[in-house]
């Protein structure tokens, strides 16, 4: 009887060593993609916590203009960089530029040919913030300031099919 186990043992631990590794490699897979879906949501809250705070930002510099009787000229800011309005800026936020950076991910840049504000996520998506006017505008959010709000270009383009 021993003669049979130990003729049958190396077949039957090859298989089972194949079955191990094949669940191994399964269960590794979906944790990377399930962290690789973790890390997106990740920065998609820093990205609209940043954003919040750049529009938090920019009510405060509208106050502070407001009270010492400052003049804004509203047609300016439309195509202007908000980065310069504010005092803190992200960290990960890398100036001016006429074009798109060559290299860097999880940037914040304000593209001087465009006028817009742009945040190149991980993955290389780039997303596009400019000025709008909320004059008249019934959804404005309650941090636009003196009749303009910073929003993604995107809902621009929303907005004018609605209409």
């Amino acid at each position: 009887m021993n003669a049979q186990q130990s003729r049958h043992a190396p077949s039957a631990h090859r298989f089972d060593f194949a079955v191990t590794l094949s669940v191994i490699g399964v269960l590794a897979t979906l944790l990377l993609h399930y962290l690789n879906e973790a890390q997106s949501e990740i920065e998609q809250v820093i990205v609209k916590t940043e954003l919040n705070n750049l529009r938090l930002g920019l009510a405060e510099a509208w106050v502070h203009k407001n009270v010492t009787y400052q003049l804004i000229d509203i047609e300016e800011l439309k195509d202007s960089n908000p980065m310069l309005l504010v005092t803190a800026r992200p960290q990960n936020y890398i100036g001016e530029r006429s074009g798109t950076p060559s290299s860097g991910k999880e940037i914040w840049y304000f593209d001087t040919t465009k006028k817009r504000l742009i945040y190149i996520a991980n993955d290389g998506h780039q997303t596009q913030y400019r000025f709008i006017s909320t004059a008249g505008q019934a959804n404005a959010s309650l941090l636009a300031i003196g009749g303009m709000e910073l929003v993604k270009d995107i809902d621009l383009v929303k907005d004018k099919l609605e209409q």
